[in-house]
């Protein structure tokens, strides 16, 4: 009896070993392409160089403009440019994975994400309200009357959905199909409001409908950085409980837990980081489809191992576009939208063909 016991604990620690070693493998890849991506533009620098800039910056060296303007140069464009750009790709990389690898467990359903709720389109709806109309929710400047605006409009399907689902017995499916109508609204309604605009109002608006890294600056960090923070923790806390929705609701009852309860906090938990994200970065696609997919695929089911990894992943798979989105010899930025959904759409079709059996 002792020796099954120590076969098991001794099998369960090579178990968790394995796993907590690809998470780690995984972060060391972030950090990687973080750097990297600091060395991307059209001021070519090394990884020395960026290391060098980057340390002796964090050790409070200053330059002056004008008798050392190639320092000072080099200086600004890596921290006021190159680092919140990569910064936001890692922290939004995370929140996006993260939520969908949330919103696929607690739904028990492979294609969800966290879109699926009419977050995105009601973000869309709000900026599209305060290019197109100029009516703003938000105190301050202009840029943060738009993410306010975004966030604000991106909540409401979300609330729609918690207040309606009494009615619909809070099951996944019908969750899942009041999100979908609530975001076919909303895309009606941005689509009207589209009509009726000019040109310059509508090219605003379609690069938010895109999502893009361009021209994003250190005011969008602090905040998207505390709400991924916060989110992330809350999930990882309630990981061992969306374990335990994944069998039937009546059995998850009889060991103690609502799964009702529980899919409407997870829910409004991923809604919100999800809603952050498009508010400062736009609507980046299949970022929360594809990785927990991926994910899945190397270390299982597990929450626990499964959250952290999807982090992990999603920041290597966002800052990878956004390396790509730079590197392409184009006269114009691409947007980072644009990469994630070209190369997550025949990864998704692969992950499919390759699912020869299910895991919810």
């Amino acid at each position: 009896m002792e020796d099954t016991k120590d076969n098991f604990k001794e099998a369960y620690s090579k178990y968790t070993f394995r796993k907590i070693l690809i998470i780690l493998v995984c972060i060391v890849l972030a950090v990687v392409f973080f750097f990297y991506s600091l060395t991307v533009g059209t001021l070519q620098l090394t990884m020395a160089d960026v290391y060098d800039i980057f340390i002796k910056h964090l050790n409070g060296a200053t330059y002056d403009k004008y008798s050392q303007w190639e320092l000072w140069y080099e200086d600004h464009i890596i921290w006021e440019y190159r680092v919140p750009r990569a910064l936001l790709g890692l922290i939004c990389g995370i929140a996006l994975a993260i939520a969908g690898t949330t919103m696929q467990s607690v739904m028990k359903n492979p294609l969800a994400d966290p879109y699926t709720t009419g977050v995105s389109s009601g973000a869309l709806f709000g900026v599209a309200i305060a290019i197109v109309l100029g009516f703003s929710t938000g105190l301050g400047s202009e840029s943060m009357g738009l993410v306010a605006n975004a966030i604000i409009f991106a909540m409401i399907p979300v609330v729609v959905i918690i207040v309606m689902a009494p009615f619909f017995r809070k099951s996944p499916s019908t969750l899942i199909l009041s999100g979908i109508a609530v975001s076919y609204l909303f895309n009606s309604l941005t689509s009207l409001l589209l009509i009726i605009t000019d040109a310059e109002s509508l090219k605003e608006v379609y690069s938010w409908q895109i999502g893009s890294l361009v021209d994003r600056t250190w005011d969008s960090v602090p905040m998207t950085a505390a709400v991924t923070l916060a989110g992330s923790i809350v999930l990882l806390l309630l990981s061992n409980k969306m374990n335990l929705m994944s069998l039937d609701d009546k059995d998850a009852k009889s060991l103690g837990l609502n799964s009702n309860v529980m899919r409407v906090i997870c829910l409004f938990v991923l809604a919100f980081m999800a809603a952050v994200v498009v508010a400062n970065l736009g609507i980046i696609g299949f970022v929360g489809l594809v990785i927990p997919h991926i994910a899945r695929m190397i270390l299982g089911s597990d929450n626990k191992f499964l959250i952290p990894a999807s982090a992990a992943i999603g920041a290597v798979f966002l800052l990878g576009c956004d390396i790509v989105a730079r590197l392409l010899p184009v006269v114009a930025s691409v947007p980072v939208g644009v990469i994630t959904s070209f190369i997550g759409s025949p990864i998704f079709i692969i992950l499919i063909i390759r699912q020869k059996g299910g895991v919810w």
